[in-house]
């Protein structure tokens, strides 16, 4: 896990703040007194594995499917702010595992540089692979289109050998029709 640092996390989550809504109004509040307490938020790691036995908050924005907001110690499901603000009090410097839900966080770079980055990579990855699929069918594209010229311009040849006047009217018209879409 890559250390981050308290700076790249506070401007993260306030950032975070200030452009989602969140499902639970108790989430709100506790990343708040994470942005206010500099020594709990340097214990704060950013995930997107589940960490239910370790100690773990899931916060969820409205427009996300998951719960709007969970805690888990060891084990322990609970959605309660007095037992996430209790444990945070209890122990400050355990690690606290942080998993945000919000549409388009699996292309949101400064999301991404906070969590594991073998996720970063992952998006990476996927990205350069969309890219070469995508230049790959433009190479496609091209041979598709020259071998359709080709077999016009052949068809053209064939029609004038046969002195078929009207084929090669219509071919030519097609050949004039496709050179101006492709031209």
């Amino acid at each position: 896990m890559r250390w981050v640092s308290y700076l790249e996390k506070r401007n993260f989550l306030t950032s975070f703040l200030q452009q989602y809504r969140l499902k639970h109004p108790d989430a709100r509040f506790v990343l708040n007194y994470l942005l206010q307490h500099p020594h709990l938020l340097e214990h704060v790691h950013f995930t997107e594995h589940e960490r239910k036995q370790a100690r773990w908050l899931a916060i969820s924005a409205v427009m996300a499917e998951e719960e709007g907001l969970v805690f888990y110690r060891h084990g322990q499901k609970s959605t309660s702010l007095a037992t996430i603000m209790g444990d945070l009090a209890l122990h400050p410097n355990e690690p606290l595992y942080l998993t945000l839900h919000f549409p388009g966080k699996a292309r949101h770079f400064a999301y991404l540089r906070l969590v594991d980055q073998r996720a970063f990579e992952n998006v990476r990855r996927h990205e350069r692979h969309e890219k070469m699929a995508k230049a790959a069918e433009q190479v496609l594209d091209e041979a598709l289109k020259r071998h359709e010229l080709s077999v016009l311009k052949m068809q053209i040849d064939q029609a004038l050998d046969r002195k078929d006047m009207a084929l090669f009217q219509q071919l030519t018209e097609q050949l004039k029709k496709y050179e101006g879409q492709n031209g």
